[in-house]
């Protein structure tokens, strides 16, 4: 569904949104002119609708990608925790101090979260895992499994099927309906 209204307000993400994204997500620093070019619109156009992503929250901010191991980061694991069920916050607290830590997350299952720390060698993650994580009063139980390769991947934007879906209402909700429309029971 194209769409040719910049503004988001009540409109839907249509395809040259979609492309706009997907552009921005291989290069955040590409130029209006260049990214107007690709997607065969106006800049003006493509002024207007990235700064409706960005009124929008759904560009949230810009960034660079990093590689760990130029930076002597070569070994990276993920540590799964078990906690005290009633120490959320003394837990995200504990993070906030955690300078090998790169990611979290919440998760379901035998776990209630799942790290990903980074460090110079073994003994750097054997550290972090015995000498910080596994003495916060919070931490039950952890297990740290160690990263022998990492890719990564973004999912396809131009496959997001967004149709009758207005922004404020995509988020899980939005996947949802698209993966439900893409795999019927």
């Amino acid at each position: 569904m194209a769409n040719s209204d910049s503004s988001l307000g009540d409109t839907h993400l249509d395809d040259i949104y979609l492309a706009m994204l997907n552009e921005l997500r291989n290069d955040s620093r590409v130029s209006i002119a260049a990214l107007a070019n690709k997607l065969g619109i106006s800049r003006s156009n493509a002024y207007a609708r990235l700064n409706a992503l960005v009124d929008a929250h759904i560009i949230q901010r810009y960034t660079v990608d990093i590689d760990p191991n130029k930076l002597g980061k070569k070994i990276t694991a993920l540590v799964f925790v078990s906690l005290d069920q009633s120490a959320w916050k003394e837990f995200g607290k504990h993070l906030h101090e955690l300078r090998e830590l790169d990611y979290y997350a919440i998760t379901t299952g035998s776990y209630d979260a799942m790290l990903r720390v980074r460090a110079d060698d073994v003994p750097g993650i054997q550290r972090v895992v015995i000498e910080e994580i596994s003495q916060w009063p919070c931490v039950r139980d952890t297990e740290t499994v160690f990263l022998m390769h990492e890719q990564h991947f973004d999912y396809d934007l131009d496959h997001v099927s967004t149709p009758g879906t207005s922004l404020e209402a995509l988020g899980m909700m939005g996947f949802v309906a698209t993966a439900q429309a893409n795999h019927p029971t």
